[in-house]
């Protein structure tokens, strides 16, 4: 039974959606149950549209490339496929994504349980210590990596969400309140936006790679059996985000009553109300899980990015090093890293958008597409620039907003969409001018086509 391919697909799927449920994950859809109010059908499904469909699109554009998110970035040329890469596996890695799990997790559990004046002093640097130690053990061993996070730490995060979003569900009385000014004019477009926010879009061209290397390892050996095993693994972990999303936004509709500022204290009041003491606890073990899945994750994907880039670096050395650089970000408080991180976001999150949907369009194409990859993601990442720049805050970059508000969707911060919708269809006319005359088809088409 473990061998076979039915197992490897239904664990790697469950391995995937723990990885993409960190703690914002766990949050988000909570605070869409509070604020959307009477208006939460339509936040939810805006919330859906780009915290799980547009990941598992993305996961399904990677595996079109047998290398993944480098081999997807070689398309949009040669040295602004590297700088993307990198950005994307520095900012979704040690430099942000993992030492923060780390640190919003102790925030979630652990200080809810200690009486210290200072927590962030000698409890976080041990908590961190070790939550990175066992990030290390989980993440050193690529091979078996995926069993044990699908096979063990999944199950045990499902049971603990489940028992928490049914007795909320059947114990506390639905409160729908007045949505907020945003989900009262806009509830699909500011769900979208907080699906749009959590990254997971630029995660799942991160997780593409070791999915793809998991499923070569257990017998998935064509190109067509490792596009097809990533899409049904991706299609497994969109179910189950869609699932638990729908449950947390559940116990968001509670949670009125309780006067909570924040989503991790609406779960944690929640499990208060229906466990008493026992309900921190189970908060708590939730929080670890959630982060700590999606830490190992991470470390293993970015480890094996850089392998790529630094080869005479072992695996181990590069795991180390990885953890070793996000405990000390964790410890030094990740409010500046946020201030830097965030503007970074703002300027590779269109190029990923733009290069998921040529990716997903290039699989129904029999010829290579050339221009329209390059010249969708160059404009979307030329406007990213200037997105990036306002989202600063600093009064230089005021001007900005002037220009871009000229721009269809700027109200949604999204300004780059009609443009590199423009830069798609000049490309798209200029490959199909040109014909497989000019540019030679791929080989791996042939197998992603005939499959």
């Amino acid at each position: 039974m473990r061998n076979s391919r039915t197992y490897v697909l239904i664990v790697t799927g469950l391995a995937l959606f723990a990885m993409f449920f960190g703690a914002g994950n766990l949050i988000f859809p909570v605070m869409i149950g509070i604020d959307a109010g009477t208006s939460v059908t339509p936040a939810i499904l805006g919330f859906l549209s780009t915290g799980v469909l547009l990941p598992m699109l993305g996961i399904i554009a990677a595996a079109t490339s047998q290398e993944g998110v480098t081999g997807i970035a070689s398309r949009i040329g040669k040295y602004p496929g590297l700088v993307f890469t990198i950005v994307i596996f520095l900012s979704t890695g040690m430099l942000y994504a993992i030492p923060r799990v780390a640190t919003v997790s102790f925030e979630m559990a652990v200080v809810p349980q200690i009486d210290a004046a200072n927590p962030n002093g000698v409890p976080l640097f041990v908590y961190t210590v070790v939550f990175f130690a066992v990030t290390y053990m989980l993440a050193l061993n690529p091979k078996g990596f995926l069993d044990r996070i699908g096979a063990w730490l999944t199950p045990a995060l499902l049971i603990l969400l489940l028992v928490l979003i049914f007795a909320a569900a059947f114990r506390l009385p639905m409160a729908l309140g007045t949505p907020t000014t945003a989900y009262e004019t806009t509830p699909y477009a500011t769900g979208l936006l907080q699906g749009y926010f959590t990254m997971d879009a630029i995660a799942s061209l991160v997780f593409g790679i070791v999915i793809i290397s998991s499923l070569r390892h257990r017998g998935f050996k064509t190109k067509a059996e490792v596009f097809t095993g990533t899409a049904i693994a991706g299609m497994i972990a969109g179910i189950a985000l869609a699932s638990i999303y729908i449950g947390l936004t559940i116990i968001g509709t509670r949670m009125g009553p309780y006067e909570v500022s924040n989503g991790a204290e609406a779960l944690a009041r929640a499990a208060t109300e229906l466990f008493g003491t026992a309900g921190v606890t189970l908060f708590g073990l939730i929080a670890i899980l959630a982060c700590l899945t999606t830490a190992v994750g991470l470390t293993g994907a970015s480890s094996q990015y850089f392998r790529t880039l630094f080869p005479q670096i072992s695996r181990p050395v590069m795991v180390l090093i990885h953890v070793l650089v996000s405990l000390a970000l964790a410890n030094l408080g990740l409010e500046t890293i946020l201030d830097i991180v965030a503007p970074v976001n703002q300027l590779i999150y269109p190029v990923v958008i733009c290069v998921i949907f040529v990716a997903l369009f290039d699989i129904f194409v029999p010829d290579q597409l050339y221009w329209t990859y390059r010249l969708a993601a160059w404009i979307g990442g030329f406007i990213g620039i200037f997105e990036a720049l306002r989202s600063t805050g600093l009064p230089q970059f005021d001007v900005l907003t002037l220009y871009l508000n000229q721009l269809p969707l700027s109200a949604v911060n999204m300004p780059w969409v009609v443009p590199t919708l423009a830069g798609f269809i000049i490309g798209l006319v200029i490959d199909t001018v040109r014909g497989d005359h000019i540019w030679t088809r791929r080989p791996e088409k042939v197998d992603e086509v005939a499959a």
